[in-house]
């Protein structure tokens, strides 16, 4: 609007384009999905903002419900990947034997089934944004092969021999205590820290009855 003032009558060219620059930044501040009136969400959503233009891992903890891969696509949208894939898969939700193929890929007769090669989530991610949801309930082997492909960027598909670079931010979520499951030993301490880079915490919504 105030763009549109400016066009009705003689104005200073580069007080037109300072308003058009401020009213575009605003406007992509604003451009989520995430629906939200309360005070303790818009800190969360200038985290993202904050935080979004980095390559680092992070870490979005949460309750069930509250948003989390909506944290992860928003974080995404405003990174400098945004124009590549985004990739998500729930850990909690496919056995670990096909999490594994899922995450990495597969050759051809790695194992009954395998028909043919497959490219896994990290290979199909490359130079975009992998969410990897719920990662509290990852099996204890696999998080290894996590671990190695976030330090070494390269993986090696199941049944194969040669390891595959990959350009790949990934984000993780969980509604679990992992710092506490490290100390249990379910959860490996390297590969906490290696996530846990940058950290969003998200309310949960008894916090925050407006939404």
């Amino acid at each position: 609007l105030g763009a549109f003032d400016y066009l009705q009558k003689p104005y200073d060219s580069e007080k037109l384009l300072d308003t058009v620059s401020r009213a575009l930044n605003k406007l992509s501040a604003l451009d989520t999905e995430i629906v939200s009136v309360s005070p303790e969400m818009d800190k969360v959503k200038k985290l993202i903002l904050k935080i979004a233009k980095s390559n680092s891992t992070v870490l979005i903890r949460g309750e069930s419900g509250t948003g989390k891969e909506l944290i992860a696509r928003a974080m995404h949208m405003k990174s400098l990947r945004a124009s590549e894939t985004f990739q998500a898969v729930d850990c909690a939700a496919i056995n670990e034997n096909l999490l594994e193929s899922e995450l990495f890929g597969h050759e051809k007769g790695s194992f009954t089934g395998a028909v043919g090669e497959k490219k896994g989530l990290f290979e199909i991610a490359d130079h975009g944004t992998l969410f990897l949801d719920e990662i509290g309930e990852l099996d204890i082997a696999l998080q290894a092969k996590l671990l190695r492909a976030l330090q070494e960027r390269e993986i090696r598909r199941v049944g194969g021999v040669k390891e595959i670079s990959v350009d790949v931010r990934v984000l993780a979520a969980t509604n679990r205590d992992l710092l506490k499951m490290t100390e249990e030993k379910r959860f490996r301490e390297d590969l906490y820290y290696r996530l846990n880079v940058l950290s969003i915490e998200i309310p949960p919504l008894r916090e925050r009855r407006s939404d």
